[in-house]
């Protein structure tokens, strides 16, 4: 398991983490992560520097001799991260938004089973993923009416669902940010700690796994 830390400032741009995490593999979130602290990093340096004298800069030069020693990593990362929000956003078929939707929902299917003490398996005839296929074709849901397609999806995102599902449940809460990385946590473990039914694995093995904590 891989642990991102988060620090009150990087929690405002949260949303912008769940881009990150919608790379297709573990590494390649955690540089999109990595960017994405860059470019939150730049933006609190120019937010310090707006507005400020002359006399507050000359006063503080060690601030920009750091700023520019840091200036090529992190116009890469921009660069880098841009390219990450393009692939996100995609065309028909090819949105990676589209395929960390899905896999949350099916999330959400596994977390219900566990709270309901049911502990459905997903891949047996009448399991998760069928239910999800059947939803999908009555709400004519696309990229998700094949169940080939749904399994190559949840197996892609399963590690990384728990923080958009935490998201999504803390939706517009008066709860301080820090109750939903919390809850992230929560769910990353039911998946951990529980299987179907019919199985010992977890729905989700930890080595998958990417956990979220506030940086204290």
């Amino acid at each position: 398991m891989k642990t991102v830390y988060i620090t009150d400032t990087q929690l405002q741009f949260i949303e912008m983490f769940r881009i990150a995490l919608s790379a297709p593999d573990n590494p390649q979130r955690l540089r999109g992560i990595f960017n994405l602290k860059q470019e939150v990093a730049a933006h609190v340096d120019e937010l310090i520097v707006d507005g400020r004298s002359e006399e507050w800069m000359s006063a503080n030069a060690e601030f920009f001799r750091r700023s520019a020693l840091d200036a090529p990593v992190r116009r890469a990362a921009a660069a880098e991260f841009s390219q990450t929000e393009r692939e996100f956003e995609g065309g028909r078929g090819r949105s990676r938004e589209k395929k960390l939707n899905i896999a949350e929902y099916i999330g959400m299917r596994v977390l219900l089973t566990i709270k309901e003490g049911k502990f459905e398996g997903l891949q047996t005839e009448t399991g998760i993923l069928e239910q999800v296929r059947y939803f999908a074709q009555q709400e004519k849901i696309f990229g998700a009416q094949d169940h080939d397609t749904l399994r190559k999806i949840w197996s892609s995102y399963r590690g990384v669902v728990h923080l958009g599902m935490a998201m999504d449940l803390h939706g517009d809460s008066a709860l301080p940010s820090i109750d939903m990385l919390a809850l992230a946590e929560q769910i990353r473990m039911e998946f951990c700690r529980n299987s179907p039914r019919s199985s010992n694995k977890p729905y989700v093995d930890e080595s998958e796994q990417i956990s979220f904590f506030l940086n204290q």
